[in-house]
């Protein structure tokens, strides 16, 4: 025999109200402009440019200072020796950035600011050296101010590489 305490709360969950409340929504976002897209990637774009540039133009300037040969290979481990430690440490301060220009923009400036210096260090090697006692046939100072602007290269482009990209990214992502 069928119990009618069962049909009863069948009924009752069969009847019930539906929720006034409304379904979650996924939070509405802004659309990135081609403009904006274009202008973060020839950011992207110039840094790869200056990659290489950094490869193919500075390898005879090297030679021209007389470092050795088999040392020029250590000075090229410089990118790939900084990008491990930077670029891992720079994206972890930028995804928690709270800066009013944005998470990404900040590292973006403060790497193009020393790019621009290293570029500068870099190109002035010899004239330093020069100026700090170098002679035509021993250049110390001159190798010294050069790779150290050579690090500083390297070290910006990573810090603008990764929030570049990361900016590229998150602009991308509200397509």
């Amino acid at each position: 025999m069928p119990n009618p305490e069962a049909n009863r709360s069948q009924n009752s969950r069969s009847r019930a109200r539906p929720s006034t409340s409304a379904a979650p929504r996924q939070p509405v976002r802004a659309r990135a402009s081609l403009r904006q897209l274009l202008r973060v990637a020839s950011v992207a774009s110039g840094i790869q440019f200056g990659w290489a540039l950094q490869l193919s133009l500075l390898t005879p300037y090297v030679q021209q200072l007389g470092i050795p040969h088999q040392w020029a290979s250590i000075i090229w481990l410089c990118g790939p020796v900084s990008g491990l430690f930077v670029q891992p440490l720079v994206g972890h301060m930028s995804d928690r950035c709270t800066s009013r220009f944005g998470r990404r923009r900040p590292f973006i400036f403060v790497g193009a600011v020393a790019i621009v210096i290293a570029v500068v260090i870099i190109a002035y090697a010899a004239d330093i050296g020069w100026i700090l006692g170098d002679t035509a046939t021993y250049r110390p100072a001159a190798i010294t101010v050069f790779i150290i602007g050579f690090w500083i290269l390297d070290v910006a482009n990573n810090v603008t590489q990764g929030p570049c990209r990361a900016l590229l990214s998150d602009l991308t992502s509200m397509l």
